[in-house]
């Protein structure tokens, strides 16, 4: 069998041969692997920079999720993220880490949205405490893949407003969903009229988000919930002034494989899949390469502004 492995750390992953696989379990399916998003976490987990490839021998598979085939009945599945190695043409999945897809959903679609969906569902549903629902959520990020999403989502699930942070307007004037858009700038100063905000979903990280907590009004009888998605500013670091969570009512956590157990994830799954049923198109643009290609196109220009997606 064919697939695609990381053979050096950093580098990108090679096309081999990989050991066939056993029969499936009685709890298992065997699916044809028909995309594997490469979102941020994927292209970190292949130069051992995201916690889930700590510690992980060569080869490796750094693939999160993706969809696949059932080759007897023909129906189509989502893989749920972290049940197999999918960057193959074949893979086993356990039965409850599958969700069943409409025949005409289309597989490169859903595997370029699923894990930019996943980010801000899970944080809103299982990190937020209550939800977003009638709540407002600021997006600090909004014109990343990401972002685009998570305005979406919040929608889905109800947020009253929906506030996106960019620092191009013109990109951010594009993004759908949004209530009110704000450029970010430095400093950053959160319109008086905005009214509290209640969730914040921030993929950027660094200087821009303590200034948005330190700008953003809280809501006096609930705290203002801070939930770090992401790092495109590529700080390690989020230094928060101790006079900040003294004087409001900040509440800081991160959402993200390890601050989320599989449980969750898997719980959440039937709604998630949901949630990307209905945005239907990546509101981003999509390059979907073969999988034999994966070396060539794996830091190639296009994969650099585009969601790759790899088809086994």
């Amino acid at each position: 069998m064919k697939g695609a492995r990381v053979t050096s750390w950093g580098s990108p992953p090679e096309y081999i041969d990989v050991p066939d696989l056993p029969e499936p379990s009685s709890t298992q399916l065997r699916l044809r692997v028909l995309a594997a998003g490469v979102p941020r976490a994927v292209k970190g987990r292949a130069a051992a920079q995201h916690p889930s490839a700590f510690n992980q021998p060569l080869p490796y598979d750094p693939s999160i999720d993706g969809v696949g085939r059932h080759e007897t009945t023909g129906d189509l599945y989502f893989i749920n993220s972290l049940a197999g190695s999918i960057f193959a043409e074949y893979a086993n999945i356990d039965r409850d880490q599958l969700y069943k897809l409409d025949p005409g959903t289309d597989p490169t679609a859903v595997a370029a949205l699923a894990n930019n969906t996943l980010s801000s569902w899970m944080a809103l549903q299982c990190r937020a405490i209550g939800g977003c629902k009638d709540r407002t959520v600021v997006i600090l990020g909004a014109t990343s893949n990401s972002g685009r999403c998570a305005a979406k989502v919040a929608r889905i699930l109800g947020a009253t407003k929906v506030v996106g942070i960019s620092r191009n307007s013109e990109t951010l004037a594009k993004v759908e969903g949004l209530d009110e858009r704000i450029v970010l700038k430095d400093p950053l100063e959160l319109p008086q009229t905005m009214g509290p905000t209640h969730i914040v979903l921030d993929f950027v990280g660094g200087p821009a988000a303590i200034q948005l907590l330190q700008s953003a009004e809280a809501d006096p009888v609930a705290n203002l919930q801070y939930i770090q998605t992401g790092g495109l500013a590529g700080c390690e670091f989020l230094n928060v002034p101790a006079r900040l969570i003294n004087v409001k009512p900040i509440r800081i956590m991160a959402s993200g494989i390890g601050s989320l157990s599989q449980e969750e994830i898997t719980r959440e799954l039937s709604g998630f899949v949901g949630a990307m049923v209905k945005l239907k198109t990546p509101p981003f643009e999509v390059l979907a390469a073969p999988l034999s290609d994966v070396n060539s196109v794996w830091d190639s220009d296009d994969a650099k502004t585009k969601r790759l997606v790899l088809l086994p």
